[in-house]
């Protein structure tokens, strides 16, 4: 569990800072704070922008073990729509992870962190994610991706027959902070 405290973890060689450092900027005035112990990409970042979900499922597939039995997938893949806190913005989120800009198909891929954090059972991780760009527009400027103040979105604790068992989709939601370079 991630606490209020200041550290950073390293890990396949990138460094993960933790909000109250005090080194980023974790705030956009009026609209959106950080929360203690979010995942940060930590100094010299601030905050671009924050999204939250508004409708959002993590979809899990129902897989065939070694001994032939099913099991939900480890990992999920997101389908959700975000709106931008303070003022209008569309993202969709999906499959990647990627996330489009709605107004002009702006999009970024994540790469999955090796760090994960889940301040809260039941939930899935606040994380942070380095994204490439996959096509032009308001989104160029972001380096990073914080996802935290989770809710649901676990897989599935009941048993799958492979081949038969529809896939899971387990709501959830989320805030999503984009970073830029300070």
């Amino acid at each position: 569990m991630v606490g209020a405290f200041a550290a950073a973890l390293v890990a396949g060689g990138t460094t993960y800072a933790f909000a109250d450092t005090a080194s980023a900027q974790t705030s956009i005035p009026g609209r959106f704070s950080l929360p203690a112990g979010a995942p940060t990409p930590g100094a010299g970042f601030k905050i671009h922008s924050a999204y939250k979900v508004v409708t959002g499922v993590q979809i899990y597939t129902c897989t065939t073990q070694a001994d032939g039995t099913g099991a939900w997938s480890g990992s999920s893949t997101p389908d959700a729509t975000l709106l931008r806190y303070g003022t209008p913005g569309r993202i969709k989120h999906g499959a990647g992870p990627r996330w489009t800009y709605t107004r002009d198909g702006s999009t970024l891929l994540g790469q999955l962190p090796p760090a994960q954090s889940v301040p809260k059972e039941g939930t899935i991780a606040w994380l942070l994610l380095n994204v490439t760009h996959e096509s032009a527009g308001a989104l160029d400027p972001v380096t990073h991706i914080s996802r935290v103040r989770t809710s649901g979105g676990v897989k599935p604790t009941t048993a799958c027959t492979p081949g038969v068992t529809k896939d899971a989709r387990v709501r959830y939601g989320a805030d999503y902070v984009f970073w830029t370079a300070a």
